[in-house]
């Protein structure tokens, strides 16, 4: 087939997607044309239209109106497999992931039949435990409003937004040597204002360890797991971020931290202002926009140009992914569900991009994985990740 042909066939079959009107046969016939890897642009038909996230919303609505998705789910982009050229690769890239769907359910139990059985998974929420430095640990998200305790002349409050804040009464009279340590559990998130005023959001599966008041000379925190930081400004007192071997410095400014021990390196994105990075004896600096990424294995330093909505989605409350690969994206769904990922033969290959709202319930992710291609199922505390088929 000529590739005018061609592309005229396939805007044939968009339309009619689009319309409700395309067959079984024809629908597998346009995923396995886009699952071919064909790259070339195809126009798109004049009734599209003309905003490629417009077109995105459109396609996502006929989905999610032929798998049952809620609603409130449709303005969640699907996950994607691959990048696509332009809105006409939109159409196949949902058209394709609407197939694979349409698939996987000949093939393995529906979300509804699980449901009656095994307990939907929720999403995350506001959830810690602070440790103080006499060993005393308080449950923050069952603990009320006001005071919690206090240490020497510092006033540990929870705040009516559930954030915890320390106020010091007699500045400059508690030694640097008393400290706490924020812990945020698996399917969970927490916010922190620190002694000094800088605030810290925490993620889920991560910990942050503090002096209960900053000495006059600087001020050291230590992360585990991934961290958003806006630091207040101090010329005088640089804030350190001190993760394992790695150490990020600043004056004040704004960045994220993701220091998770399952990944393979650690990033450091900057919003606002200026930081360095040292590894041992390497240091590198960044500026806003930009993204230092640590291996964790050889301690090289790489610092590139990045999207960095992407590193702070999550504060946001959403996922978003471009072109991650599956374990890693599985792995943050790990975390926010509190569930362990089990595969069940092979690891499956490829990439993901996309973006999904965390306050869903975890069947609404496993479907929106299965447009993606990737089969998988709840069970009790896991999700069983199959091979791609």
């Amino acid at each position: 087939m000529s590739q005018e042909k061609a592309q005229s066939r396939y805007e044939e079959l968009a339309e009619k997607w689009l319309k409700g009107t395309i067959t079984p046969e024809e629908a597998k016939e346009y995923a396995a044309w886009y699952n071919a890897g064909q790259d070339a642009p195809v126009e798109i038909p004049a009734s599209f239209a003309a905003n490629e996230a417009e077109q995105e919303e459109r396609l996502w609505r006929k989905i999610a109106a032929r798998t049952g998705f809620p609603d409130h789910t449709a303005t969640a982009a699907p996950l994607r497999r691959r990048r696509w050229w332009a809105a006409a690769a939109v159409t196949a890239a949902i058209v394709t992931a609407g197939y694979c769907w349409h698939h996987w359910q000949t093939k393995a139990p529906q979300p509804q039949q699980l449901a009656t059985a095994i307990p939907d998974a929720l999403p995350g929420s506001d959830k810690a435990v602070l440790t103080l430095g006499n060993g005393q640990q308080i449950i923050l998200d069952s603990a009320g409003n006001g005071t919690l305790a206090q240490q020497g002349g510092v006033h540990i409050v929870k705040k009516a937004d559930g954030s915890i804040l320390y106020v010091d009464q007699h500045s400059g009279t508690i030694p640097d040597t008393l400290y706490n340590t924020m812990t945020v559990p698996k399917g969970g998130q927490y916010k922190l204002i620190l002694p000094d005023g800088s605030r810290v959001w925490l993620n889920a599966a991560s910990s942050l360890k503090y002096p209960v008041a900053f000495s006059n000379k600087e001020r050291t925190v230590e992360l585990n797991g991934e961290g958003y930081f806006e630091v207040a400004a101090s010329a005088a007192s640089p804030f350190h971020v001190k993760v394992r071997n790695t150490q990020i410095a600043v004056l004040g400014t704004s960045f994220n931290v993701m220091a998770y021990r399952d990944e393979s390196n650690i990033q450091t994105t900057l919003l606002t202002g200026a930081v360095k990075v040292k590894q041992r004896t390497i240091e590198r600096q960044i500026a806003p926009g930009q993204q230092a990424v640590v291996n964790n294995e050889n301690g090289h330093i790489s610092v590139g140009e990045t999207e960095t909505a992407l590193a702070t989605a999550w504060k946001d409350g959403q996922f978003r992914f471009s072109s991650n690969n599956i374990p890693m994206v599985l792995r943050q769904i790990s975390r926010w569900y509190n569930i362990d990922i089990v595969y069940q033969g092979s690891i499956p290959q490829g990439h993901i991009t996309g973006k999904v709202p965390r306050n869903m319930k975890l069947s609404g992710v496993i479907r929106i994985l299965e447009l993606s291609g990737v089969r998988c199922r709840q069970e009790a505390g896991r999700l069983l990740v199959f091979p791609s088929s």
